[in-house]
């Protein structure tokens, strides 16, 4: 499975799995990687992975999105492509077991106090948010005299100063996460590096293949499944047999070939 690695300002890098098929970054708090700075867009870039293929798009951001110092509007990315989203760096590895190399971690990222502008209302990372703790020095609230009404405390909204505060810009997945509904129809990978691989059917649409050789979309109706080809001078095979025209329905056990991959339709009822 691929991977991207963010460099922290502090010299420190965060692994970003690419275990979805499709994850976005940008400002607002509701990406998978949310980037809480305003060189950034709202929702600035997405990467997209099919089996073992990513692929980079820009999402018509403001200020752009580079690769290896190039501004680009969709890249296929390659092992240690560089990647610029406003002033974060990341660094995509098509293994994710790969370490990252010393050269990436040296050179960090260089964030300044005025990238954040005069006001913003800064994400809400589910973990890995640094939090500043006082050692006793805090003031307790006065207690309201006899008939005396307190003010409500009015949140405070983090203000741009000389100095740099670092808040990590991952936003995690739920701390409490909700299972799937039995059944879960998948693709399973049946050979290569990815062998075991199962690839959820959680859409009414999912994309397989490899994209500018040979793609096809498994369409869910129902408990109907549909393999269909849309790109591919070939159509790909269902038990060795060419699935043209309208497409194939699927049931369970069924072998897909398509891209040189073998992937098998499980489906458990």
């Amino acid at each position: 499975m691929s991977k991207l690695v963010l460099q922290l300002e502090d010299g420190t890098t965060m692994d970003i799995p690419l275990d979805q098929e499709r994850i976005t970054l940008g400002r607002r708090a509701d990406n998978d990687v949310c980037l809480p700075n305003l060189a950034v867009s709202g929702e600035h870039a997405a990467v997209v992975t099919i089996l073992d293929d990513s692929f980079l798009e820009d999402l018509g951001s403001t200020n752009g999105t580079l690769v290896n110092g190039n501004a680009i509007v969709k890249h296929f990315l390659r092992d240690r492509d560089e990647i610029d989203v406003g002033r974060h760096k990341f660094v995509y590895y098509a293994d994710d077991s790969e370490s990252v190399s010393s050269k990436y971690v040296a050179r960090g990222m260089r964030a300044t106090a005025s990238d954040l502008g005069e006001q913003v209302q800064m994400a809400k990372p589910i973990i890995g948010r640094s939090k500043r703790t006082g050692g006793g020095g805090g003031r307790s609230p006065k207690s309201a005299g006899p008939g005396k009404d307190v003010a409500p405390v009015k949140p405070r909204v983090a203000k741009s100063t000389s100095a740099v505060e670092r808040t990590n810009v991952i936003d995690a997945q739920p701390a409490v996460p909700i299972p799937l509904p039995p059944p879960q129809p998948s693709v399973k990978v049946l050979a290569g590096p990815q062998a075991g691989r199962e690839i959820p059917l959680a859409k009414e649409q999912t994309s397989i293949g490899r994209a500018g050789v040979q793609v096809a979309v498994i369409s869910q109706a129902g408990s109907a499944f549909r393999l269909k080809a849309i790109e591919g001078d070939r159509a790909p095979l269902v038990n060795g047999q060419p699935a043209a025209g309208a497409g194939v329905d699927l049931s369970p056990g069924d072998v897909i070939e398509i891209a040189g991959s073998r992937l098998e339709f499980v489906y458990r009822a």
